[in-house]
């Protein structure tokens, strides 16, 4: 039976739900998502890995794909087309070619249920006045928080050679934890460490960089979720650059008492340009203690130092989690 080796980069589509299906694949490395979209949003059905075979429902019973599938790292595969296998099954009884073709069909349909299944356990957002949207959310704050669970658990149980840098975890055990255990789907799994990386609170393969703040993290979720929509901790992306500059600045600011400090932002405001609002919004959420508005170029903002470095950092991971939900939607 000849075949072919392909390569794949991440976020490459090896084929598309709908397409006709003239090839059966042999992952031999790297991770593949199988996936349906839904309106502007994916269903995540199932993550292909090394040593696994994709496409053989569609290349069995000749109906179209059911679903796509896209790397997520790079990607090594055996492509066996369909004359190759019909050649290869002509050798053989034409009871065993039926056998083949309805356990494909059993299968097909077992696999449509469950997607079934899985459509209907969608979670979708809720707007700060508690109204359902219909915005299709990829990794929710239940799948955010079982994630964070399975790292700081992993690191705990399993973490070595901690040093004041951070602690080692084991990306294997991590996955294995997160998507076994805790049932967050492999393929968020995989994009959640991407972006927990993003952000420095994971480094390399795999390193936790701030133990305690993964642990601060959890509880602010969890506080978050049992605080009426109106009353959580909120920020737009105005207000996340005025925090930012803080951040940026910090090392001119001046010490008051104990944690409290004071940093004239004036100047980092004037020349980035964003409005004076969106430094009001810190006081507003509860970020900064206070504001006093000297000058137009004199901008004193008075701060809880160890507090604001965690806010910034929760806010940091929650806007490119939201900026993950978005892509998601789009792609």
């Amino acid at each position: 039976m000849s075949a072919k080796e392909i390569s794949l980069k991440p976020k490459d589509i090896l084929f598309e739900e709908g397409d006709p299906s003239k090839n059966l694949y042999y992952l031999k490395r790297g991770a593949i998502r199988l996936f349906r979209r839904k309106g502007e949003g994916k269903i995540e059905i199932e993550t292909i890995r090394a040593g696994q075979v994709l496409g053989e429902l569609a290349f069995f019973d000749g109906q179209a794909r059911s679903a796509s599938a896209e790397a997520l790292v790079n990607c090594e595969l055996i492509e066996i087309s369909r004359s190759s296998l019909d050649e290869a099954l002509a050798k053989f009884p034409d009871w065993l070619v039926t056998l083949t073709k309805t356990v494909s069909s059993r299968l097909r349909a077992a696999n449509n249920r469950i997607r079934i299944l899985e459509s209907l356990t969608t979670e979708y957002e809720v707007d700060k006045h508690g109204n359902r949207s219909k915005e299709y959310v990829f990794v929710t704050t239940a799948e955010l928080l079982r994630f964070c669970t399975a790292v700081l658990t992993v690191a705990s149980r399993y973490g070595k050679n901690q040093t004041s840098e951070g602690i080692e975890i084991s990306s294997g055990m991590l996955e294995k934890f997160a998507s076994s255990i805790l049932q967050v789907p492999s393929a968020k799994v995989l994009s959640l460490i991407e972006l927990f990386k993003s952000v420095e609170v994971l480094k390399g393969d795999l390193l936790l960089t701030d133990i305690r703040f993964l642990d601060q993290f959890i509880h602010f979720i969890n506080e978050q979720n049992l605080t009426p929509h109106e009353q959580r901790k909120d920020l737009t992306e105005a207000g996340f650059k005025a925090l930012s500059l803080i951040m940026q600045n910090r090392a001119q600011a001046k010490p008051l008492a104990d944690t409290i400090e004071r940093l004239d932002l004036g100047p980092a405001v004037v020349n980035s340009g964003i409005p004076l609002g969106s430094v009001q919004e810190l006081q507003t959420q509860g970020l900064v203690k206070n504001i006093s508005l000297v000058s137009a170029n004199e901008i004193l903002i008075d701060y809880d130092g160890s507090a604001l470095m965690f806010s910034y950092r929760a806010f940091w991971l929650l806007q490119e989690i939201e900026k993950l939900n978005v892509q998601k939607r789009q792609n």
